[in-house]
């Protein structure tokens, strides 16, 4: 009857002591797997002249590397006349841009992005294009070319009436509007860089004609 006691006891001790090594490991796993990405800034709608070009970012942050699919009403975007690139900000986050050029009314519609690592997936919000018939002659355009993040700051490449004035706001809410720049267009094209933006998480623009 001892030698029973003693071997049950053992016993439990032992199936004790395994299940807190299980456990151990399975939390150690959970860990090494991480989270999925983040999508801090959501792509915002926008209203292009037709055959002009269209630019829609998102940007989000991951602890592993990033796939960026960018989704044209519920479908995987076709390649004609876009252009994808994905630019890594220190302490800020991996940005995706999208550029469509020469758009018409078949551009027009939802436009959302799904951005993956290797341990999930999340989409964005939708973003609205709406093409825009009928010809506006005093309208300050976002050329794709040369507009981006460089190392000293955010690109920005306008193209609108020759011999106006291009003044340039930024915003932190889509709400409250800075003028940060005033260019001089005599041929209708401005290039200006934002160098305040290396330092910032997100920046908002736009252009009006004064």
């Amino acid at each position: 009857m001892k030698g029973m006691r003693k071997y049950s006891k053992y016993r439990l001790k032992e199936t004790v002591i395994c299940l807190v090594f299980l456990g151990f490991f399975t939390v150690r796993s959970n860990a090494q797997l991480g989270t999925p990405p983040i999508i801090i800034v959501q792509p915002l709608g926008l209203a292009v002249q037709n055959g002009g070009t269209a630019v829609l970012t998102t940007t989000a942050v991951s602890l592993t590397s990033m796939q960026f699919q960018w989704i044209f009403n519920g479908k995987q975007i076709k390649k004609n006349h876009t252009t994808v690139v994905n630019v890594v900000i220190p302490l800020v986050g991996t940005v995706s841009t999208l550029t469509l050029d020469d758009i018409d009314s078949s551009s027009e519609g939802t436009y959302s992005v799904e951005v993956k690592n290797g341990v999930g997936s999340v989409t964005s919000s939708n973003a609205a294009l709406v093409v825009l018939t009928t010809t506006v002659s005093n309208v300050v355009n976002i050329v794709s070319a040369g507009t981006g993040m460089l190392a000293n700051g955010f690109q920005i490449h306008l193209s609108g009436p020759p011999g106006s004035n291009y003044v340039i706001q930024a915003s932190s809410d889509l709400k409250n509007w800075t003028p940060i720049s005033t260019n001089a267009a005599p041929t209708g094209s401005v290039s200006y860089t934002d160098a305040a933006a290396t330092n910032l998480s997100y920046r908002y623009y736009r252009a009006i004609i004064q």
